[in-house]
């Protein structure tokens, strides 16, 4: 699940009202909407022969497919087709019994690398088929794309009116680019799409009913998929949760103060134990203090740098470096890479106030090659989870599912309003919540069921209780309001994505829910491992199956990279 603040219809009118948690915000829903349901498949797409091809090195054991599926598919005869890429790995003795299907969320995540990475898990690749794909809008499914729209370079912080007006104007302007850079595709990137081509997918492949794990957004997916086909449901892993059973702004609305906590509790606490080594404070305040302190120098005096022989540069300002903390929140194996970058821009502001711009660009020149490509990797990378690939498709994706899905409050005067009311007590990013398009978004017709878990199988739900970008609080309320779901609580631990590495009593408990269904009794709880000591960070290679290591969704990026290009 993403920060919600990005770089980055039809026909509202106001009816009945959505009440958004502790704002006092109302959002209005459009009259005449339409419900969307699952609807009957046109032959045509059940008919369709798939010609699979192997993608990625051979020791994946990975192959690929591109199928034909609708873009709307409440009209599928209008001839307008989209493309979905499917990967699939086999046991690798004997017919698979069941199908597992996998998202790494986002939402708008690019998921080819979903079936390696389930492979990989030696429990689970026994006697199923694993599969993933790329969702309608990424990927290299048919895409959408917001490039040329505006950014936030401004400060979040900033209430200045004129600054407002900056934010407000970006976030405006924002749909027009989408719409007109996606070809007419933009109103149809919803999960109610989404999870109908998911559908067409076991149909095609011949199952009757799929087990899923789905991180972070892909929760949300899941949740939507077993409300939209609960007669096709299997063994549901739900991990690091949305609130799916209610609107997007739900979820989003808990991040700020989610955050602040893994900001303030996980990692400056650690930074502080390791204060001998790391030399960011003696504790936890103190180490809060002394990104304060940084964060004001380097929005008075922003670090312009030239790295690798001046081919390559970057500004470090205040927006830099909130986002490479908050970016580097997601899993505590990218804490003592954080620690390093936070000392190395202390360092720097302190050699440029002193001595200018001369004297900071002498101290990067000074970098060994590997830390300044270190540098430059970690300054454009994407969020834990998402490709680092060039193209914009996983953020539009991402923008359009947000703000098409679910209503959001109207106008700049809501924007704000939110970002005032969670900015103090969570400034890490809580005073950015009004850059967001979906507060001026024009939504498709659309309400999506919401859903219950009612008739459903046991649904199990993982969450880490310091998770930054999904609140172990919504989790905890949308298992009490999700029938029949058990909930697997990781005490102590804030990793966003568990299953696959993070926890070994939570995979025990998860495999043998997915190969044998055997469910908790009752809700269940497994200790965290604990924060590892500072050691030298390995080296994130994004070329090939070799960058399929550290955290689960990190490795799944790294999969989904190694495959990406063999369809195209």
């Amino acid at each position: 699940m993403k920060v919600v603040s990005l770089a980055v219809g039809l026909g509202l009118s106001a009816a009945a009202v959505l009440i958004v948690p502790g704002s006092g915000a109302t959002a209005s829903m459009p009259t005449g909407v339409i419900v969307d349901k699952a609807r009957p498949v046109a032959n045509k797409y059940l008919q369709q022969k798939l010609t699979w091809r192997r993608c990625g090195d051979e020791e994946l054991r990975t192959f690929c497919t591109k199928i034909a599926a609708p873009r709307d598919w409440a009209n599928q005869y209008a001839g307008t087709d989209i493309e979905l890429a499917v990967s699939k790995v086999a046991p690798e003795r004997g017919k698979p019994s069941r199908v597992v299907f996998g998202n790494p969320g986002g939402p708008g995540g690019a998921g080819l690398g979903m079936a390696p990475y389930l492979a990989s898990q030696k429990p689970l690749a026994k006697n199923h088929l694993a599969v993933g794909f790329d969702p309608r809008g990424s990927g290299e499914s048919t895409n959408v794309t917001c490039q040329g729209a505006p950014g936030y370079s401004m400060d979040a912080r900033d209430r200045d009116a004129l600054n407002l007006d900056l934010i407000s104007q970006a976030s405006k302007l924002a749909q027009p680019y989408c719409d007109r850079q996606s070809r007419g595709l933009l109103p149809y990137i919803t999960t109610a799409q989404t999870v109908q081509d998911m559908d067409l997918i076991r149909q095609l492949l011949g199952f009757d009913k799929i087990d899923f794990v789905g991180y972070s957004g892909g929760t949300w997916m899941g949740a939507y998929y077993q409300t939209y086909f609960p007669q096709h449901v299997g063994r549901f892993v739900l991990d690091s949760n949305t609130d799916f059973t209610r609107p997007w702004i739900s979820t989003f609305a808990e991040q700020p103060a989610a955050f602040q906590r893994r900001f303030q509790q996980d990692f400056a606490t650690w930074a502080a134990k390791y204060d001998d080594k790391l030399h960011l404070g003696m504790t936890s305040r103190e180490v809060v203090r002394n990104y304060e302190r940084l964060r004001a120098a380097l929005k008075k005096q922003p670090a312009v740098e030239e790295f690798l022989e001046a081919s390559i540069r970057i500004t470090y300002d205040q927006n830099t470096l909130d986002d490479m903390v908050s970016g580097d929140l997601y899993t505590k194996l990218d804490f003592y890479s954080l620690a390093l970058d936070l000392a190395f821009l202390r360092d720097l502001s302190e050699t440029q106030t002193k001595g200018g711009a001369r004297a900071a660009q002498r101290l990067v020149d000074g970098l060994s090659p590997t830390r300044q490509r270190e540098l430059v990797r970690r300054a454009h990378r994407s969020t834990v989870g998402l490709s680092a690939l060039g193209d914009d498709y996983e953020d539009a994706t991402f923008t359009a599912i947000t703000c098409n899905d679910t209503a959001w409050p109207q106008g700049r005067e809501h924007a704000d309003q939110l970002a005032a009311r969670l900015g103090p007590r969570n400034p890490l990013i809580g005073w950015s919540m009004n850059e967001n398009p979906c507060f001026y978004w024009d939504r498709p017709r659309l309400n999506l069921p919401q859903p219950t878990g009612a008739g459903l199988p046991t649904t199990l739900m993982v969450q880490s209780q310091n998770d930054p970008a999904t609140s172990y609080t919504l989790a905890a309320a949308a298992h009490h309001r999700y029938a029949g779901s058990r909930l697997l609580t990781i005490t102590g631990e804030g990793d966003h994505g568990v299953y696959g590495g993070v926890n070994k009593c939570a995979d025990r408990i998860i495999n043998a829910f997915l190969t044998t269904g055997r469910t908790p009794a009752a809700d269940v709880s497994c200790r965290g491992e604990g924060i590892p000591a500072p050691s030298t960070p390995e080296p994130i290679n994004h070329e090939g199956a070799e960058a399929a290591t550290g955290s689960p969704l990190r490795r799944v990026a790294g999969f989904t990279a190694a495959l990406s290009g063999y369809l195209r």
